[in-house]
C-alpha cells in the first residue's frame, strides 16, 4: 500500500506539487508544496525534494499522480518512468468530478487536489507506460493528418458559404480561387502524409503484422486501424480487454436504476474521446455494407426491432471486440466467422 501520494499540476513552464502523507485514508503529516521547471534539471530537483520531505519512505510506497494534459505531462511521466518511479496519469474529467464541491483554484491548490485524489483512490492507479518509439512516431504522423484534414474541410465549408452567399464580384471570384488553391495543397499534403504513414508501418515488424491483422476485417481501412492501434498501443493499452476498449470508445451502452421511479434501458455516455468515435462509426458504417458477416448480424438487429442507430452501435461493439481478439490471437479475419446476436 502507498504512504506517500505526489500531486503534480502540469503547465507549459513549470509543475506544481503537492505530497500527502497517509496511512490508509488518514494524513500522518501537514502537507508540503513546491514548485519546480519543465526541464529535465526541474525534475531532478523535483525528486530530491521529495526525497528531503518523504520522511524516510521507501520510493516503493510513493505514488505521483496528475492529470493527462497531452504534450505538457508527457516530460515528465517519462523521466519519472526511466527512473523507475510509479506514475498514474489520470483523466482530468475524473479528478474534476471527484472535487467538484473545490471553490478554490490555483496551481497549489489543483496539485493539492490531485495528490488526495491519488490518496483516496491509489486502489485502481494504472501506472504509466510510454508509447514505443514506432506508435508515438505514428501516433505524431495520425494527430498531423487529423489536423490538415479539419483544415481542409474548413477551407472547403467557407468557399461553398461564400458561392452561395456573396454576389458575383472580383472579391468573391479572388476567395474562390485563393481556397481553391489552398484546398488543393491541402489534398497534396494529405497524399504525403498517407505515403509517409504507410511506409512507416512497412518499416516496423510490430505495426506491419498488427495492421495486417486489423485491416483483414472487411469495412477497416487505413486511417481507422491507425487510429485504434495508436489509441490503445497495439491494443495492449486495457490487456486486450474489449470491454475496457468499448467503454473508452464510448460505445458501450449504461442503463440507469435506482429505487422504484428510475428506469431506463441502456444508453451509450457522451464522455468518450470523439474523434475515434466517429472514425468507428465510418467503419461500422463501411462494415454493415461490405462485410457479409457484420452485415447479416445488423439485418438480424433490426428484424427483431431494434433501431438503426442502436444497430450501428452493436455493430461497432463487435467490430472492437472482434478486432481485439483477433490481435490478441494473431489471427486474421475469415469469412467463415460467426457472431451471435
Amino acid at each position: 500500500m502507498k504512504n506517500l501520494f505526489i500531486g503534480v499540476d502540469f503547465s507549459k513552464e513549470k509543475v506544481d506539487v503537492a505530497i500527502v502523507f497517509a496511512d490508509g485514508l488518514t494524513e500522518t503529516a501537514p502537507r508540503v508544496f513546491n514548485e519546480f521547471k519543465t526541464t529535465v534539471s526541474g525534475y531532478k530537483q523535483l525528486v530530491k525534494w521529495v526525497e528531503k520531505n518523504s520522511y524516510g519512505i521507501d520510493p516503493s510506497l510513493w505514488l505521483f499522480c496528475g492529470e493527462n494534459t497531452g504534450d505538457y505531462s508527457k516530460g515528465l511521466c517519462n523521466f519519472l518512468y526511466g527512473k523507475g518511479y510509479d506514475m498514474w496519469l489520470e483523466n482530468a474529467k475524473s479528478i474534476k468530478d471527484a472535487s467538484s464541491l473545490r471553490r478554490l483554484k490555483s496551481d497549489r491548490a489543483d496539485a493539492s487536489m490531485i495528490a488526495e485524489y491519488a490518496m483516496r483512490n491509489h486502489d485502481r492507479a494504472i501506472m504509466y507506460e510510454p508509447l514505443s518509439e514506432s506508435l508515438a512516431q505514428l501516433r505524431e504522423l495520425f494527430l498531423y493528418r487529423q489536423m490538415v484534414v479539419r483544415h481542409r474541410c474548413s477551407f472547403q465549408v467557407r468557399r461553398g458559404e461564400k458561392k452561395l452567399t456573396m454576389e458575383k464580384s472580383t472579391i468573391k471570384t479572388m476567395i474562390s480561387q485563393s481556397g481553391r488553391h489552398i484546398v488543393s495543397e491541402l489534398n497534396k499534403e494529405v497524399e504525403k502524409i498517407d505515403k509517409r504513414i504507410a511506409e512507416f508501418i512497412k518499416s516496423d515488424e510490430e505495426l506491419t503484422e498488427v495492421f495486417t491483422i486489423v485491416t483483414s476485417v472487411p469495412g477497416i481501412g487505413t486511417q481507422n486501424a491507425v487510429c485504434l492501434m495508436v489509441y490503445t498501443d497495439n491494443f495492449s493499452r486495457f490487456n486486450y480487454d474489449s470491454r475496457k476498449i468499448a467503454c473508452y470508445y464510448g460505445i458501450a451502452p449504461f442503463g440507469k436504476d435506482s429505487g422504484t421511479s428510475v428506469h431506463s434501458d441502456p444508453h451509450v455516455h457522451y464522455m468518450a474521446n470523439r474523434q475515434i468515435k466517429a472514425m468507428l462509426t465510418q467503419a461500422a458504417l463501411a462494415a454493415v455494407k461490405f462485410n457479409p458477416v457484420m452485415a447479416r448480424y445488423y439485418m438480424r438487429l433490426v428484424e427483431r426491432g431494434k433501431k438503426k442507430q442502436v444497430a450501428l452501435n452493436n455493430v461497432k461493439n463487435k467490430l472492437v471486440h472482434l478486432v481485439t481478439a483477433m490481435v490478441r490471437n494473431r489471427k486474421t479475419f475469415t469469412p467463415e466467422y460467426k457472431i451471435s446476436a
